[in-house]
């Protein structure tokens, strides 16, 4: 019944699905920072690169949503899933910065498994995107947002037993604090993508 009220317009989705090839391409940056340990500058400026052009996608959607007059989906969950998107990515990018800002000699193999848990929850986030064009598969929808919380989880458990080891092993306060700054940027995109789960979860209970 949903699928056949819904306009014949795709922009909305097709414009998703652009925000979501710049976070998971944002991310993969991240990742390649943290696994290199060294040029953090010319790394994070790609990122920011990326970041910008997230944005105009992100100004396209809110200028669409008050131009448009029936949306495909309910207008507060496109306000919230593009909100929460750019969240990610903003969080992302203020990791490299901060990464850059401090250039740290050595990375914890901890951090870099934890952008690596962000990642592979953006590539969920990315997937479950792309299917709410598509409500028929609403059963991969819901598969995908238990994963993004099993991937949040993990995010939470590497986070506090990194920092649980640095405030044993760490001499250094100063450096302890850095750390603790870019973990929490990281753990906390995993947060946004559980938002993203939960409000795409949402939306297939009310159209399914």
């Amino acid at each position: 019944m949903f699928s056949s009220l819904m306009p014949k317009d795709n922009s909305f989705f097709d414009l998703f699905d652009k925000m979501c090839v710049y976070l998971v391409e944002g991310i993969q940056i991240l990742v390649g920072m943290l696994e290199k340990g060294t040029e953090y500058q010319e790394q994070a400026e790609q990122l920011k690169l990326i970041e910008k052009k997230s944005d105009g996608v992100v100004h396209q959607i809110i200028l669409r949503l008050r131009k448009t007059f029936v949306t495909p989906l309910d207008r507060d969950d496109i306000f919230q899933l593009v909100n929460r998107l750019d969240d990610i990515l903003d969080l992302s990018e203020g990791a490299a910065s901060r990464i850059n800002m401090y250039q740290p000699k050595q990375v914890p193999p901890e951090c870099i498994e934890l952008a690596r848990v962000l990642l592979e929850s953006a590539r969920r986030v990315k997937e479950m995107i792309g299917l709410l064009r598509n409500l028929k598969k609403s059963i991969r929808i819901i598969e995908l947002t238990v994963e993004v919380k099993h991937f949040e989880n993990k995010a939470d458990f590497l986070r506090r037993s990194l920092l649980a080891r640095l405030f044993r092993e760490e001499k250094d306060v100063f450096n302890l604090i850095k750390w603790k700054d870019i973990l929490d940027l990281i753990e906390k995109g995993t947060d946004r993508c559980d938002d993203v789960a939960n409000i795409s979860e949402g939306i297939v209970l009310e159209n399914t």
